[in-house]
């Protein structure tokens, strides 16, 4: 058993080489996997602490379910899904819009609008039926994002975003009360974020820590938030959201992005 030395500097300078030299090498192995389809692409997806991440949760009308689905064309295998947000709610079918400032694969602010559905797994998966961004972005569907009015700011105990054109916009301003009580999610509402789904049967697979798994983000009452909305999506949702839930820390994820590619068929 070899004793515990501290290391010289040239030890030190030596340790730090070899470890670059490795690490590389496996980096440039893992891009050529990449480029070859025989590896999947992992990169960095971090949810910035501010302005924090925002979740507006609207109650989908019972009376609207089936042309929503029937509006989305919603891709094979997939229903809309019920689920619970909070641990003690009842399943629902729900549409959340989610305003957040993002780094890594991608940056600038986003705001995308989500439903749920079931996959052959039969759990609750997101389903992206929107997706905005201030800056240029790619996805599946559009492939090239052009950047788009995407507003979302806190100043002390208020946070206002304003997302959309004029005539499709999305305004709300939210109190943050600082006796806000924490949210208790529901397991299936983390889990969800596993597999998000875009509307042509992409989906990113995501990796994530007890920074999702066990989130530091309370709940506000919906009397706390003034909301206006112009976009398609206000037909078919009650207009007072019935879950509020801001984070008050960043979390970091690893995406695998546009996951099932090699395996979708046409």
């Amino acid at each position: 058993m070899s004793g515990q030395h501290s290391l010289s500097r040239r030890g030190l300078l030596g340790r730090r080489a070899l470890r670059r030299f490795l690490y590389s090498q496996l980096a440039m192995r893992s891009a050529a996997m990449i480029a070859l389809g025989r590896e999947a692409p992992l990169v960095r997806f971090t949810v910035e602490a501010d302005p924090p991440s925002v979740y507006l949760v609207f109650r989908i009308r019972p009376e609207d379910r089936e042309r929503l689905a029937a509006d989305l064309d919603l891709p094979p295998g997939l229903a809309l899904a019920p689920i619970r947000c909070l641990a003690g709610d009842a399943p629902e079918y729900l549409l959340t819009l989610n305003v957040y400032r993002v780094s890594g694969i991608t940056n600038g602010l986003r705001a995308e609008w989500s439903i749920y559905v079931s996959d052959e797994s039969g759990i609750p998966r997101y389903l992206v039926v929107d997706a905005r961004s201030s800056t240029r972005s790619i996805d599946p569907v559009d492939i090239l994002t052009r950047a788009s009015r995407v507003e979302h700011s806190r100043s002390d105990d208020r946070v206002a975003m304003t997302i959309g054109p004029d005539g499709a916009l999305f305004t709300a301003s939210l109190t943050v009360p600082p006796d806000a009580p924490r949210a208790l999610v529901a397991p299936e509402w983390t889990t969800a974020n596993d597999v998000i789904y875009w509307g042509n049967g992409v989906c990113d697979r995501t990796f994530y820590d007890a920074g999702l798994a066990d989130a530091d983000q309370i709940e506000l009452a919906p009397t706390q938030v003034q909301a206006h909305d112009e976009t398609r999506w206000a037909s078919y949702v009650e207009p007072v959201p019935v879950r509020v839930l801001l984070y008050r820390q960043g979390i970091e994820f690893v995406v695998s992005p546009w996951a099932n590619l090699e395996n979708l068929t046409r």
